[in-house]
């Protein structure tokens, strides 16, 4: 139930946060996309401060303790592999105590844990820390807790000896970490193995440091931290903290978890398969085909076998369009209006004919209007990186009209887009 709140706490307090942030906007720039052509600072230290929580048998339960608070530093060493996760190794030592009716505990704790990364905004719809500045994380891990701890009398604070608790005649005192015989003499620490599992936050004030607040619980596997195992749970201590990190390698470099993850790559920084792409790569395939077997001097350019698009005699090279994205074109489209860029420099009697098609599901959108649109963007583009005389290219837009039909099995979104497209004919 503790756990529970303090999530839930965190959780709405970081949606909050990214909320407000996201509201603001702001430019993305190119070292801010994660690339593997890219370099990325990786490594990261931090040291955190923050008050120790413990949940034992020996102690109150309650979310936050009003007495028994100790304090405790943590010194944290961070690899982030991918913008959404990374691993860190974890140090921390604070002192623990506790009561509960008639018996209460005192001790020391040494805590080292290694532990898992993965922040949440990176597994968003749009994956990237929120307004450049914002990361909320999950942590989980394992590690070992090395303690020492002291069974008392609550009243009067002295150590409990055995035959306190039991009908033995032992004078041992019940302690751990300690000599049995004499409470004061420090012996080798007792080990427990730990699990921390929590939230976390972190805000980016500059390409060197971030600040953040974490909150994580760590679950004993044993019920002896406070010397008794009569509780019904193991036991556990939450350990709330304020960290400052400083980001290692070159300062201009950003660091990878202040990237923002491409689309089409999965968490893991891998590129997703799409089944979109296998669709069009046939599409591809086809279209060379038909390029190699392209009829010349002919009086029209067959498209398919059941349809033929009047072009006279001259070559024509395809470009295809996205729904209603006109600006963006490929290593392969540019090349194809490349093409045709050269061979209009040297012909100064030639111009350059884009007859555009447009075909989508949304009936209220102008058919026309959209094929107008997409050859103006291919008008643009060849202009402005080819220095093409703009009087040199003629739009002509066709909306619905010439529709290319493929023979293969493709699906509706595949028809739509191949009929979604300029053809570009030199005459």
């Amino acid at each position: 139930m503790r756990l529970s709140v303090i999530i839930t706490l965190l959780i709405f307090s970081g949606t909050v946060s990214g909320q407000i942030a996201e509201k603001k906007g702001f430019i993305k720039t190119p070292e801010m996309i994660y690339s593997f052509g890219q370099k990325y600072n990786t490594w990261s230290v931090g040291v955190g401060f923050g008050p120790v929580f413990m949940y034992a048998d020996q102690r109150g339960y309650t979310i936050i303790p009003d007495e028994d608070i100790h304090f405790g530093p943590s010194v944290l060493l961070t690899k982030h592999l991918v913008p959404a996760f990374g691993f860190e190794l974890q140090y921390l030592q604070a002192d623990m105590s506790g009561k509960e009716g008639r018996y209460g505990f005192e001790g020391d704790l040494l805590d080292f844990s290694i532990n898992g990364i993965a922040i949440l905004n990176q597994m968003s719809a749009h994956p990237g820390p929120i307004n450049d500045h914002w990361n909320f994380y999950l942590k989980i891990g394992v590690g070992a807790t090395l303690f020492r701890s002291r069974l008392l009398f609550s009243e009067t604070g002295e150590v409990v000896q055995r035959s306190d608790l039991y009908e033995t005649a032992s004078s041992e005192y019940v302690v751990l970490g300690y000599d049995k015989n004499d409470y004061r003499k420090k012996k080798p620490r007792q080990s427990e193995i730990v699990m921390p599992f929590g939230l976390g936050v972190m805000y980016r004030l500059n390409n060197r440091f971030d600040v953040g607040v974490e909150s994580i619980l760590r679950f004993s596997t044993s019920d002896n931290l406070d010397n008794i195992l009569t509780g019904a749970t193991n036991d556990r201590y939450l350990f709330t903290s304020l960290n400052v990190s400083y980001k290692l390698g070159d300062k201009d470099r950003r660091h990878v978890r202040w990237t923002y993850r491409s689309e089409g790559m999965d968490l893991l920084g891998r590129k997703q398969k799409d089944n979109f792409e296998d669709e069009v790569r046939r599409l591809a395939d086809e279209m060379a085909l038909y390029e190699a077997n392209r009829p010349v001097k002919k009086d029209s350019v067959v498209i398919s076998e059941t349809l033929k698009i009047i072009y006279d005699r001259y070559n024509v090279r395809t470009l295809f369009f996205p729904e209603r994205k006109f600006r963006s074109f490929s290593p392969a489209d540019q090349l194809l209006m490349g093409q045709m860029a050269v061979q209009l420099h040297n012909s100064s009697d030639k111009k350059l004919y884009l007859y555009g098609y447009y075909h989508s599901e949304n009936e209220s959108l102008d058919a026309v209007e959209e094929s107008l649109n997409q050859c103006k963007a291919v008008k643009d583009f060849m202009v402005k990186n080819f220095g093409i005389d703009r009087s040199k290219i003629e739009i002509i837009p066709k909306g619905t009209d010439d529709p290319i039909f493929s023979e293969g099995d493709l699906s509706s979104r595949v028809h739509e887009m191949v009929n979604r497209r300029v053809d570009m004919v030199l005459k």
